[in-house]
Order: structure tokens, then sequence, then C-alpha cells
């Protein structure tokens, strides 16, 4: 009959067939298992142990690289896998990933600023490159090439897409094919663009266009008005090669301020009476009869029209001048060099 022996020292059942001088062997199931020190000392082949299980008792080898801890070995086909928890290779600590030609070199990772209970999440994005530290901005960026900038920096706020897609107010036109060289005798083009928007509409101001006939001696007491020919840009917030003309076209629809002076000299002794308005695209007279002096019947009198601001809707391929015609007596009356202008600004309503 088969007879059970304990070794004290070790704990290991040991079973023998008939009596204690035939061989024993250690069972592989039930509550003892077999033990050996080293998961090398694990017999071999391991597939003519298949079902056995086995205890190493003593880890060996390098973490990730070769690492064999102790613990319960099940022999399935032709190898041992261990069974219970997970290695201790896989603890923070223990975890590296070598450089595949020098092992000697790797990286690890650190969890102990992780709340407890929390597993954090590093995603990859789906393309390539090279992670980056915040330590690292101090070196990418040369500080030293804003150490000169003495002006005042705009507040971090920013707005996302969606709140810019929600916008409601009004936007203003800006510039449309702005016309910087401009050609004698086809008009000057007015763009009505904003110059400048400093926060709010309080700080709003915008183009003015105003110009200067320089040349003067145009005789304007005649039944059918001329039109005064512009020879010199005096401002219009932007350079322009202005060689002259006598038509000012508006290139935005809006609200727009026209104002303007015409000095002119009598040569007789008779008076002379001029009248001046502002007529649109050639036909419409858009003021009315705006302005009138009267130079007395002294030789070389002179006298002076003026209009102050008026307010008139323009669109977009209108154009203006300013007519000057008789009055009174006929009779010579000319334009004063460098005594006339016309201002015409673009207003936000």
């Amino acid at each position: 009959m088969a007879t059970f022996t304990i070794d004290l020292l070790t704990g290991n059942l040991f079973l023998f067939s008939g009596d204690f001088t035939s061989s024993g062997s250690t069972p592989t199931t039930g509550s003892t298992y077999p033990q050996v020190n080293l998961y090398s000392d694990l017999p071999t082949p391991a597939s003519a142990y298949s079902g056995q299980i086995y205890v190493v008792r003593t880890s060996s080898g390098s973490y990730v690289l070769n690492r064999k801890e102790a613990g319960m070995y099940l022999s399935v086909s032709n190898t041992w896998r261990r069974l219970g928890d997970i290695p201790s290779f896989f603890k923070s600590d223990n975890f590296q990933v070598y450089d595949s030609v020098d092992t000697s070199k790797g990286m690890m990772f650190i969890t102990s600023g992780v709340t407890a209970g929390q597993f954090r999440k590093l995603k990859v994005q789906n393309s390539d490159g090279t992670i980056a530290y915040l330590t690292d901005l101090n070196t990418k960026l040369d500080k030293t090439t804003f150490s000169d900038y003495t002006g005042t920096t705009a507040p971090n706020t920013y707005y996302n897409k969606s709140q810019i897609n929600s916008y409601t107010g009004s936007t203003l036109l800006l510039i449309q094919g702005k016309q910087d060289t401009l050609v004698a005798g086809q008009g000057i083009s007015i763009l009505g663009n904003v110059i400048s928007v400093t926060g709010n509409t309080s700080g709003v101001s915008n183009t003015a266009l105003q110009l200067l006939d320089t040349s003067g001696n145009t005789d304007v007491n005649l039944i059918t008005a001329p039109s005064i020919v512009w020879t010199s840009q005096a401002f219009s917030g932007t350079s322009l090669s202005f060689t002259g003309g006598s038509r000012i076209y508006v290139r935005v629809n809006g609200t727009y301020g026209i104002s303007y002076l015409l000095n002119v000299y009598n040569d007789s002794n008779s008076g002379k009476n001029i009248g001046t308005i502002i007529r649109k695209n050639g036909t419409t007279d858009i003021t009315p009869l705006s302005s009138a002096s009267i130079g007395l019947n002294f030789v070389n009198d002179s006298s002076t029209n003026v209009m102050p601001e008026n307010l008139v809707t323009l669109v977009n391929g209108d154009y203006l001048e300013l007519k000057a015609f008789r009055i009174g007596n006929s009779g010579s009356v000319f334009t004063v060099p460098n005594g006339s202008w016309i201002k015409i600004q673009k207003k936000i309503i």
C-alpha cells in the first residue's frame, strides 16, 4: 500500500509506493506542489510535464529583459506559464524601456504625483513627433529678441470659433480695390475705409480726403457751370499719386460729410455774383444753392463761397463735383490760386 512521508524541514509531502525501501515522488496536484529555487530549475522539456504545477521560490533575471518572478508555474504545451498576480516588473519603479542598441540607457515612468485611486491616460495623437517639456520652452525661445520691446502687451484674452460664429453686430466694409495712382482727367477715388479702431465706436476715425486748387484762374462767371479742377492732395490718410481732376469717386456705400471753400477775384469794375453747388454724377444737385458771394465794383475785388459740412448718402460708383456759375452780371471772375479746397469724409452712422 502507499505510504506518505512529510519532510519536516521543507514541509514537502512525499508519496511512496509499497514500503519505505522503494523510491518516492512529490505530488503535482492538490494542496502541495513540487518546488524549485529558480525558474531555470524547472524540469525540461515542459511538454513532458503538461498540466502539472510547480512552485518557483526565488525571482531571477533583470526587469523587462528576462525577469522570471517567483510564484506558481503551469506546464502548457511546451512552456512554463506563470500563474497569479501581475509580475512586479510592471511597477512604476521597475518598469523600464531600454534603448535597442545601448541597453545602458532608457526611460522610466514616475507615477507618485498621481491622485490616489486614479489612473491617468496619455493620449498619443495621430502623427509623428517629439515630446517636449515645459522646461524646454526657455531654451527653444530666444527671450533676448524681445528685451528692447517697450510697447504695451495685449491682454491674453482669446475667443473660440463658436463665439465668432455667433457675432451679430455690424461689420465695417474696409478697403475695396484701392486706386493708388490717379490719371489726369479721370477723377479722384476716395475709398471710405476705416483708418483705425481703438476698441469701441467712440474711438473710431475715418478716412478724409481734402484737395486743393493750386493753379486757380478758372473763369466761373458763366451760365453753364464749370467744374472746379483740383490739382493737389492736401490729405487722404494715405499718400496718393494725384495728378488732377474734378471728380471725387465714392467706392463704398454710406453717409459722407462734404465741405468746401471757393475763393474768386473780379478783374473788372462792376459787381459780380457767383453761386456754387455740389453736383452728383454730372446731373443731380445734392445740396441747395449752397453758397453765393458778391464781388463789388472794385478792380481785383475778391469774394469767398463757403459751405460747412453737409451730410449726404452716396453709393459705390457715385462721383461728386463742385460747380460754380454766374448769378449776376456778365464779365470774368477767376478762381484764386491756392485759395480753394474741398473735403469729403465717410461717416460711421
